[in-house]
């Protein structure tokens, strides 16, 4: 069966067959050890639109907007239909799908796929990312997109600050009374005035006493 006649779904699972790995001489392969791992971390690019990688530096980015996946290292003989079938059988949640092209019309192996959500993206990058195709002879490179100009409504929005619903309640109360007052036509209570306060007498001078004295024996 030709390489044609397969779907991407048998394609990249016909390469999951362990490959035994000969210990070296001298030294026992270590207990828990993984051989030929994959690193599955999302790798995760961003637009180089001047106007916002300034931004991205000081503010923190939304990842829940993220839902675009560009793949790369496809086979080239497969059409739009297989990609997005694979896709959306193995991880769901596929919008749209579009792939690249060069000048002569040919696939070059590159699809841009828009999830409904963040969750899918993520799992595809996960899933998929460095994943081998056609017994290893090439591997899977999954990026997901952050657009930092996107945020969501949830980002934008402020909520009001929480009021104590007995203060909000005791202050609807007393606007009541005070309308009901005015409609009566009483007036609000005079605030009381505020008390002055002594002053002191300061202390006399012994001349000042003298002479205090002085004019008391004269009169």
């Amino acid at each position: 069966m030709s390489t044609l006649d397969k779907s991407l779904d048998e394609i990249i699972s016909s390469t999951k067959k362990t490959r035994k790995v000969a210990p070296k001489a001298g030294k026992a392969n270590k207990v828990g050890k993984k051989i030929g791992s994959l690193n599955k971390k999302p790798i995760v690019s961003f637009k180089k639109s001047p106007a916002v990688v300034a931004a991205t530096k000081a503010a923190t980015l939304d990842l829940s907007a993220a839902n675009k996946v560009v793949v790369y290292n496809l086979p080239r003989d497969l059409k739009q239909d297989n990609i997005k079938d694979f896709f959306q059988s193995q991880v769901g949640g596929v919008q749209t799908i579009s792939l690249n092209y060069n000048e002569k019309g040919q696939f070059k192996g590159i699809a841009t796929i828009i999830f409904k959500t963040n969750k899918s993206a993520s799992l595809a990058v996960e899933k998929y990312n460095g994943a081998p195709i056609d017994g290893g002879s090439s591997k899977l490179k999954l990026e997901l997109i952050i657009d930092p100009s996107k945020k969501t409504l949830a980002s934008r929005i402020t909520a009001n600050p929480t009021v104590n619903p007995k203060v909000a309640a005791a202050k609807k109360q007393l606007k009541a009374i005070k309308a009901v007052k005015a409609k009566q036509g009483v007036k609000p209570a005079a605030k009381p005035a505020a008390k002055k306060k002594p002053v002191k007498k300061t202390k006399k001078t012994v001349e000042e006493l003298d002479q205090e004295m002085a004019d008391y024996f004269d009169n």
